[in-house]
């Protein structure tokens, strides 16, 4: 796992595809019930991830994610809501946002009550406001912010069609920077530290996942957060 210093009482990492009990194109830490995985060995997987946190696997909250911009408050055990971000200022409530090649996102409110939203932003949801709705849904108060490891502005291609929602500097020739798109979505939701773990997933397939490297079948790794206090 790949651990953020959130700066409050929160427990945040980022999975890669070490560690768990997957096989195959899954191997090993897949936590996405999707694209032929054993139910049973994904399970034990984000139990894994969980564990590896001080966190409960049985109150863990994971959406079904769409591309969207829509933010779900998570309630425990529910991993069925529609929505490409789940927040919560609740103790011990794990979230989880699955990716492969798309950013996951943590977003930490710094001041006041603790809240923590965990994020998955693709193009679509970048350019349709997915961080700007993530950010709101905290409330008033500073916030913190960490991109994660995703496909990196070395590899990201794309047509034309997506390249004209974004600021024309941050496509070179057809490769689009989605950790720079990704960081100016945050900036301009008004947050004021950010940090990025700058590692691409399709560079990297012996530590993650990705979808522009291999096709179907593939395993997700995700973000997994809490309030912890």
């Amino acid at each position: 796992m790949i651990r953020w210093d959130a700066p409050g009482p929160y427990a945040v990492a980022f999975t890669t595809r070490e560690g768990g009990v997957s096989e195959g194109a899954f191997a090993s830490l897949n936590l996405a019930h999707r694209g032929g995985d054993d139910d049973a060995r994904v399970d034990e997987n984000r139990r894994i991830a969980c564990e590896g946190l001080g966190l409960d696997v049985a109150r863990l909250a994971v959406n079904r994610q769409r591309h969207s911009a829509t933010v779900v408050r998570a309630e425990p055990g529910i991993t069925d809501a529609l929505g490409d971000c789940l927040w919560s200022d609740t103790v011990g409530v794990p979230m989880l946002a699955l990716a492969a090649d798309c950013v996951p996102i943590a977003i930490a409110r710094t001041d006041g009550p603790a809240a923590l939203a965990v994020v998955h932003a693709g193009w679509r949801g970048l350019a349709d406001g997915v961080i700007d709705a993530s950010v709101r849904a905290l409330g008033a108060g500073e916030t913190a912010a960490i991109v994660g490891p995703s496909c990196g502005p070395c590899c990201y291609e794309v047509g034309a069609e997506v390249s004209v929602r974004f600021d024309p500097d941050l496509t070179t020739g057809r490769i689009l920077d989605l950790w720079s798109a990704a960081e100016r979505a945050l900036q301009r939701a008004g947050v004021a530290i950010i940090e990025r773990v700058d590692l691409c997933t399709r560079c990297n397939p012996a530590l993650f996942f990705s979808h522009r490297a291999t096709g179907e079948p593939r395993g997700s790794q995700g973000v997994i957060g809490a309030v912890t206090g």
